[in-house]
């Protein structure tokens, strides 16, 4: 049961806060995790972020900056926003959901369905991370894999650079269900082969993870046919079965999903 709520008014207090109530205490962003009646937690005590300045959407000399307090819809409502990311928010849920939850909140969640997390992995992204070594920045990937303690400040998203594309595909049971399975690659293409792929992929592990065997696969080499694509794909995954689908199928789906969204980025290339 949550004993006290606290509103730091600083990340150097919220840090502070948190060292002193240990465990029992988290941070309370929008919401939508530390209330699911599924969360495995019990808090003691929220430390809310609501006083911290972590809202803003700005420009900046290594991509775009955002605020890790900036919702889900907001990002859709901005026009600087890259368009795989917007892709990847629609893809949540229902609105009433987006106008809640935070862009922080569903990084530091992992959840391997998370629907923004294999579009941040493909787009370079890093976070910026404050804990009790002080601030540093890690790429999206490296934070899912490891996830350090800390409190996410802000995500920074580089553009993708010329000739470089990016294409997303998911499934859900349903349009206002948690993604089952979701898919994000991004590519660029030299001399008809493929250049610097990545691909990562959720639903399939524990987090969002990125297949480097099929990165170093079809990296220097031109895109192999659909066939060929799933065939590779479906070797590095290891789904688990469960109520919302068998390993088997979604095997199957993460291997269909990445093949088009590689095809699909594959052939955006050649206007590039």
């Amino acid at each position: 049961m949550v004993q006290a709520i606290h509103h730091p008014a600083s990340v150097q207090e919220a840090l502070r806060l948190r060292a002193e109530l240990g465990p029992t205490a988290l941070f309370l962003a929008g919401g939508t995790e530390i209330n699911h009646r599924a969360f495995p937690g019990r808090p003691q005590h929220l430390l809310s972020l609501a006083r911290l300045d972590l809202r803003g959407i700005e420009p900046g000399e290594q991509g775009l900056r955002l605020g890790a307090c900036v919702t889900l819809q907001r990002l859709l409502e901005h026009a600087a926003i890259p368009s795989l990311l917007l892709q990847a928010a629609r893809r949540v849920v229902n609105r009433n959901v987006r106008n809640v939850a935070t862009l922080g909140g569903h990084l530091a969640a992992n959840k391997s369905c998370g629907d923004l997390l294999p579009a941040l992995v493909v787009l370079g992204a890093r976070l910026e991370l404050h804990g009790a070594q002080g601030a540093q920045q890690l790429a999206v990937h490296a934070y899912l894999d490891d996830q350090p303690a800390g409190l996410i400040t802000a995500l920074i998203v580089p553009g993708l650079g010329p000739g470089r594309v990016a294409a997303l595909r998911g499934f859900s049971r349903t349009s206002n269900d948690i993604s089952l399975l979701n898919v994000a690659v991004s590519l660029g293409r030299t001399a008809g082969s493929v250049l610097a792929p990545l691909l990562a992929v959720g639903g399939v592990a524990p987090h969002v993870v990125r297949l480097h065997a099929v990165e170093r696969a079809i990296e220097g080499e031109p895109l192999p046919d659909a066939d060929e694509l799933q065939r590779l794909v479906a070797s590095q995954v290891r789904p688990i079965s469960d109520l919302r689908g068998s390993a088997g199928f979604k095997r199957h789906l993460a291997a269909t999903l990445a093949a088009d969204a590689l095809q699909q980025a594959w052939l955006a290339t050649e206007g590039c």
